[in-house]
């Protein structure tokens, strides 16, 4: 056989374990119990890689495993104690005083309801949301505004806990609650009342 022929020999055996399945990546298999009736997958998380162990088949008689690397967050968020404060792009200005919590925005692509008959016309109506110590978040009546320009920003990822309030701050937008888990998230897109 002259060199040629060996060439086109050794490139059919590659050729033909690559059709069998053969890959440049390494596969840890295991053998199947032929005793198993019901499939399940497992994961386990050790020190930020996942293993995902896939079900072996009836038929099959060996299971794979794989090992793929995840993103886990572990860092706390961080609490101050900002009675008035601002979000990082100023649209939003908050308040914790007196027995609520309150944020007004600036600007917004959604619309309070009707201005209610308690409302009294002299004041603005919808400006903002607010919780009291008890119930549910609803919206701001009042003639001031808790849009502060010189207040410092609460940047995202932060909490601010104020007696019995919590504000949280991320990049969608701003969270305040109660003790009682009542309150309101509010931004640019939208808000809502809980």
């Amino acid at each position: 056989m002259n060199g040629l022929s060996l060439g086109i020999v050794a490139a059919g055996a590659l050729l033909g374990l690559a059709a069998c399945g053969s890959s440049p990546t390494k596969t840890v298999t295991a053998p199947s119990s032929s005793t198993t009736t019901a499939a399940s997958t497992t994961a386990a998380s050790t020190a930020g890689f996942t293993t995902i162990t896939s079900p072996p088949s009836r038929t099959a008689s060996t299971s794979t495993t794989s090992t793929v690397q995840t993103t886990t967050s572990s860092a706390p968020t961080t609490t101050v104690a900002l009675a008035t404060f601002r979000s990082p792009s100023a649209n939003i200005g908050c308040v914790i005083a007196d027995g609520e919590a309150r944020c007004d925005i600036r600007r917004r692509s959604w619309s309070p309801p009707r201005t209610p008959a308690s409302c009294p016309p002299e004041v603005d109506f919808g400006q903002g949301l607010q919780v009291t110590t008890s119930g549910r978040g609803g919206f701001v009546c009042a003639g001031d505004t808790a849009l502060d320009p010189t207040a410092p920003v609460l940047a995202n990822g932060v909490d601010s806990r104020v007696g019995s309030f919590t504000c949280a701050s991320r990049t969608d937008g701003i969270t305040c609650t109660n003790a009682t888990g009542h309150g309101f998230f509010i931004s640019a897109e939208f808000y809502r009342l809980f």
